[in-house]
């Protein structure tokens, strides 16, 4: 902890660190949808690990289920992504299901309430 009387222009924030450990899930996503960060709840709510979805494009860190015939979480997401790129503000989605592909390469059967929102 600082001493009260530092000044603010000494104190160096570690933007990452803070983001990272935010207690909400939030990915952060580059227009074409490739993934460049990840809140640490994002990652263990996605059953994944940060290095292996960072750099990947959405859809293919996190298919559809094949197993799911009647899944429609992939395009709908990708609808409201397509909604926020357009038109520069925020959508929120009704709740979804989007199965998480698990280690083994199994599918864990899982409900979202997304808000997109752009970063301009």
């Amino acid at each position: 902890m600082l001493p009260v009387d530092t000044p603010l222009s000494a104190i160096k924030v570690d933007y990452r660190s803070l983001f990272e450990s935010v207690p909400g899930l939030y990915l952060v996503l580059l227009p074409d949808l490739t993934i460049v960060a990840a809140s640490d709840a994002y990652i263990a709510a996605t059953l994944t690990q940060r290095n292996e979805i960072t750099g990947k494009k959405l859809f293919e860190a996190f298919p559809g289920n094949p197993d799911d015939g009647g899944a429609d979480g992939v395009a709908n997401l990708k609808s409201s992504l397509d909604y926020v790129l357009e038109n520069k503000t925020a959508h929120t989605m009704a709740v979804q299901k989007y199965d998480i592909r698990r280690a083994d390469g199994t599918f864990e059967e899982r409900y979202w309430s997304p808000i997109n929102k752009p970063v301009l």
